[in-house]
């Protein structure tokens, strides 16, 4: 487990650090929960009932300014359009990011409802992103297929630590890569890639209008799981459970259509003796990577406890379309296989 963890600290690392770039933005909710009225991204100018906003950084005479009673008798607040320099001011990452996310999700929900809006706007993202990084899911899928064979190199010089064993490890590794034609960094792009744009969906639901004012199937998405579980809300409750199945499912993936691959083309696994630790009898390798899946998955179970249940509802569409891609991946490496043969 040691040497698994300390196989992905350069990934973690540099997680983290774009972890903390992102949330360098100023936090958009209030102390009520709410999202604060300042940090609203909307399209056109708009109006929204005051009780659904923070309003507490605001001065008494702004509030004034903004604040009218419309005619159901309710005090609502004008949020003038957000435009691309006003977003920029506050950082590079609302400017480049975060505006745009929430701008297409207001215009598409402007024609249907904020639920469309975040599943027409994931897709449009994921297809982007996969246009983008096809080659690296290639190079991630084979990289699964030959784990065994990576673990039974790096076991053979497990014990080996002079200079020419290393540079031996790394000349086998190196061929087993070019065997296979894959670029291990490659396949760390997709990841570079889906981590800020995780982030910048999680800041577009709290603050695209169309989020903070609309809803999907009666459903207000503003609200968290949390609330969901308090008030029993059968849709946030079912979204929440749904979107960690769909994360289990999507995780465990790439190793099913290995197995399937394996089974389908009567391959013969080849055995390699499996290093033990000498004072423990746990196994690295397959028993890691569980691990590694489930830490993943529970660490996004508690976090989007508190996180707006349009995050869910983005993670469990994101999750399906993931999944959607790896099988297209592996069918059309399967074909490039077959006709090699």
């Amino acid at each position: 487990m040691k040497r698994f963890l300390q196989s992905k600290a350069k990934v973690l690392f540099v997680c983290l650090f774009l972890l903390l770039a992102c949330t360098g933005c100023s936090n958009p909710r209030g102390s009520d929960g709410k999202t604060k009225v300042d940090v609203i991204i909307a399209s056109e100018e708009v109006t929204i009932e005051k009780d659904k906003v923070n309003v507490d950084n605001l001065t008494k005479k702004e509030l004034k300014a903004r604040t009218s009673i419309n005619s159901e008798g309710k005090e609502v607040i004008t949020i003038p359009a957000t435009t691309f320099g006003e977003a920029c001011k506050t950082g590079w990452f609302d400017g480049l990011i975060v505006w745009p996310i929430a701008q297409v999700i207001n215009g598409i929900a402007s024609k249907t409802d904020a639920g469309w809006g975040i599943i027409c706007t994931t897709l449009i993202i994921q297809l982007v992103v996969f246009l983008l990084t096809r080659k690296s899911q290639e190079s991630a899928q084979i990289m699964q297929e030959i784990q065994p064979e990576l673990q039974h190199i790096q076991d053979k010089y497990r014990d080996k630590t002079d200079e020419r064993s290393r540079m031996m490890m790394y000349q086998e590794t190196q061929a087993l890569y070019k065997k296979y034609d894959i670029k291990p960094m490659g396949s760390m792009l997709v990841m570079f890639l889906q981590f800020p744009i995780m982030m910048g969906m999680y800041y577009a639901t709290m603050r695209a209008f169309a989020v903070i004012n609309g809803s999907f199937l009666g459903n207000s998405l503003a609200g968290t799981p949390m609330t969901g579980f308090q008030t029993l809300n059968v849709f946030y409750i079912v979204t929440y459970v749904l979107m960690i199945v769909l994360q289990l499912v999507n995780l465990k993936l790439p190793k099913f259509l290995k197995d399937r691959k394996e089974k389908k083309q009567n391959i013969r696994k080849r055995k390699y003796r499996v290093y033990q630790d000498k004072s423990k009898t746990s196994v690295l390798g397959g028993g890691g990577m569980d691990m590694y899946m489930y830490m993943t998955t529970a660490m996004i179970a508690v976090l989007y406890l508190s996180w707006p249940i349009a995050m869910s509802f983005y993670w469990c569409i994101s999750n399906l379309i993931r999944s959607a891609q790896m099988i297209f991946v592996q069918s059309v490496l399967d074909k490039k296989t077959e006709k090699k043969a």
